[in-house]
């Protein structure tokens, strides 16, 4: 299901990955764009270059190598054998990570490098990656020459009336010739030009701003460090591993170890890299980004600006640098240039204003809302837990510092308010839920069953493998039970919904989880100042059922009619993930819902979202954004482009329109559908999915009325 723009719950991808042990295992629910350190350009009028010189190994770079071995041979929890054959990945991951669209290097080049494919292995055994500082310096001297052909590029007047168009599809890309990669280079800046002249931006305002961009990519990576070219090396090696495993320099670790705060300071979103783009992955609940209402997971950020201050373009950039500028102090203002993440390629960006500030852990807490659903002679009640993350400040608490609040407490006691309501049935929606701390997944199991084991994990070592219990006997609701999850549910999320399923305790209603099922310790790999870290996948989840959260997430009992789903998201979607895999079951009574109740269930809901004017624009929405994800290249023709995205624009608000009619709602422009938002504006879709649940829940204890009826007619 992919969402509609007006949706904001979302998963961090790696910056919210978070430190894990076996007696308290933490997903991070902070984020690396949230942090109080203050915004500082990258680029500047006066580049302080690296020479080359000091683009080399040291001591400390070749003593991180010694460790980071050791680290993966004897503690990750999959081993890789370092021979040829992983050497060679590491090569074509390392020229991925330099030049990922092959525009830079040449295949004369790349033929040059041919003689390091089968090396590296033995180079870091040897504890050196000189190789990796002597392929940089040439893509230094490649980013030049293309950055003085861009120069001249830029001022040409190009012709869009000719049918040519660009080649967006990553995967068909080849090295090529000099003569190739300066038309490959004609093409994209044409593009470039074309892209803001649909946004109805100035010839010469455009020219300006490509200069800009282009001028500082190559002044961030003459700025680069001998200790930030050794990093991304380094991940080209870790993450043949895994997509969690990880090498950070000690500015890196410093960010992580940020990260961890649960007082966080920012915009509340957490970044992710997805090709040249930096992508939005989780909206914190309670930040500037959620309250904002303006900016959503999967939205690209293009460019930065600081109060009234210039607009810096920051495509290509490392996501370091874009957290950098995006950081500041509570109060400042930062402007960003966002192409939504609903967006066909090629789309003109949206320029949106927010105010930093401080987000409370509070602000993430569980909430009760109820649903009334008529019955015929009245209505009945339903409560509905949101619950955004497995949160708890106990540490914080045990030192003296404030209220208590922890995801298992807030929610037994929103329980209890629920049952003096005399509801008859309750939903947890855990959609959006990128985990939290393990104890609390469990001890949340623990309120709906009496006692038992949640979740098993296994280590790296033969027979590392413990069971996290649930040892209260005491049950705070029996009742009839969903548990609602999307693809961005992930870790302790989905320890949760499994267990709730192992037991037949609950319906699982939605998606299929994010599927993370893997568990990470972060260790330093030297002491002082200047501190660089590994962080590396040591454990893994299970069910007590034996199966694996892993890659796979957590199937629901009953598919929301809410779309198609995209293969190319969550665990599955990262190259070199673990696979799915099964260990024994824990000790424990398997349950299952009553006869026949899914099937029934689904078919209701089927029939009911069939009619659904806001299911119907679910799915519309959701296949527009699978379509945009086929596209594979941009007409250079302005008119051609300029009728593909009208086209584009027009369908979505007609599909828009149809909705809002359906609501009573007057039809909205281009122009006016932000000032005139849908009813309940952010919350407008979680209603949609809440009232949807409480369906599902009367339908529930209909089925399980009628079948106890006719159980006691049979006696």
């Amino acid at each position: 299901m992919v969402f509609p723009r007006s949706l904001s719950d979302t998963l961090s991808k790696r910056f919210n990955l978070g430190q894990f042990n076996f007696s308290r295992i933490k997903l991070a629910i902070a984020v690396s764009a949230v942090c109080s350190l203050a915004a500082t350009p990258i680029a500047n009028a006066d580049v302080q270059e690296v020479p080359e010189s000091e683009l080399t190994m040291t001591k400390d770079l070749s003593f991180d190598i010694h460790k980071t071995l050791y680290y993966l041979r004897y503690l990750h929890y999959s081993p890789k054998s370092l021979d040829d054959e992983y050497s060679s990945r590491v090569f074509d991951s390392y020229l991925k990570v330099l030049d990922p669209n092959k525009i830079y290097f040449t295949a004369s080049d790349i033929e040059e490098f041919e003689k390091f494919r089968g090396k590296i292995d033995d180079f870091l055994i040897r504890r050196d990656a000189e190789v990796a500082f002597d392929i940089f310096k040439v893509f230094r001297q490649r980013l030049e020459a293309r950055t003085k052909m861009i120069r001249e590029l830029v001022k040409t007047d190009f012709d869009f009336t000719k049918n040519e168009s660009l080649n967006i599809d990553r995967d068909s890309y080849v090295w090529k010739t000099e003569a190739q990669i300066n038309d490959e280079w004609r093409k994209r800046i044409k593009n470039d030009t074309l892209q803001q002249l649909m946004a109805k931006t100035p010839l010469e305002e455009i020219r300006e701003n490509l200069l800009r961009r282009y001028d500082r990519q190559r002044d961030v990576i003459f700025q680069l460090k001998g200790e930030e070219v050794f990093e991304w090396f380094m991940n080209s090696y870790t993450t043949e591993h895994g997509p969690h495993t990880t090498y950070m320099s000690h500015v890196t670790a410093e960010n992580f170890n940020i990260s961890m705060s649960l007082s966080l300071q920012g915009i509340g979103a957490a970044l992710n890299t997805d090709e040249d783009y930096t992508v939005v992955n989780r909206i914190i609940k309670g930040g500037p980004a959620e309250k904002s209402g303006v900016i959503k997971a999967e939205d690209k950020i293009v460019a930065v600006g600081q109060n009234e201050g210039e607009m810096i373009n920051v495509i290509g950039w490392r996501l370091n640098d874009v957290v950098q500028m995006i950081r500041g102090d509570k109060g400042t203002k930062v402007r960003l240039d966002v192409l939504p993440g609903d967006a066909a390629p090629g789309s003109p960006a949206e320029r949106i204003e927010l105010v930093r500030d401080i987000i409370q852990l509070e602000d993430q807490a569980a909430k009760l809302s109820y649903i009334d659903m008529p019955n015929g002679q009245g209505t009945t009640k339903y409560g509905v837990i949101s619950i955004p993350s497995f949160y708890s400040n106990a540490r914080q608490v045990g030192r003296g510092g404030g209220k208590y609040v922890a995801t298992t407490h807030d929610v037994a006691k929103l329980i209890k308010e629920a049952k003096k309501n005399n509801v008859d049935g309750l939903a947890l929606d855990l959609r959006g839920n990128g985990g939290g701390y393990l104890n609390e997944a469990v001890s949340l199991t623990g309120l709906f069953i009496d006692q038992g084991p949640v979740v098993q994990i296994v280590g790296s070592r033969p027979n590392q493998r413990s069971v996290e219990k649930d040892t209260d006997i005491n049950v705070a609701y029996d009742g009839p039970l969903v548990v609602m999850i999307d693809r961005y549910s992930a870790s302790a999320s989905e320890i949760f919904a499994g267990a709730m399923q192992d037991y037949g305790r609950a319906l699982i209603v939605g998606e299929r989880s994010f599927g993370k099922g893997t568990v990470q310790r972060p260790e330093p790999l030297r002491g002082g100042d200047r501190k660089s870290t590994i962080k590396f996948t040591n454990a893994q989840f299970f069910r007590i059922s034996g199966s694996s959260t892993q890659h796979k997430g957590v199937i629901p009992d009953l598919k929301l009619n809410s779309g198609r789903e995209d293969e190319e998201f969550g665990e599955r979607s990262y190259d070199n993930a673990l696979p799915w895999t099964q260990t024994q079951a824990a000790d424990y009574e398997p349950g299952t819902l009553p006869l026949g109740l899914v099937a029934s269930l689904s078919n209701k809901h089927l029939n009911r979202s069939e009619e659904s004017p806001a299911f119907e624009y679910l799915r519309k929405n959701s296949e527009r954004v699978l379509a945009n994800k086929e596209i594979k290249s941009l007409s250079l023709n302005l008119k051609e482009r300029q009728t593909q995205r009208d086209k584009r624009e027009a369908q979505a608000l007609a599909d828009l329109n149809e909705y809002r009619a359906a609501l009573g709602l007057e039809s909205v422009t281009s122009d006016t559908r932000k000032d005139n938002p849908l009813p309940g504006e952010d919350e407008h879709w979680n209603t949609v999915f809440h009232e949807e649940a409480a369906r599902i829940l009367h339908d529930y204890r209909k089925h399980t009325s009628a079948v106890i009826t006719k159980h006691t007619i049979d006696r």
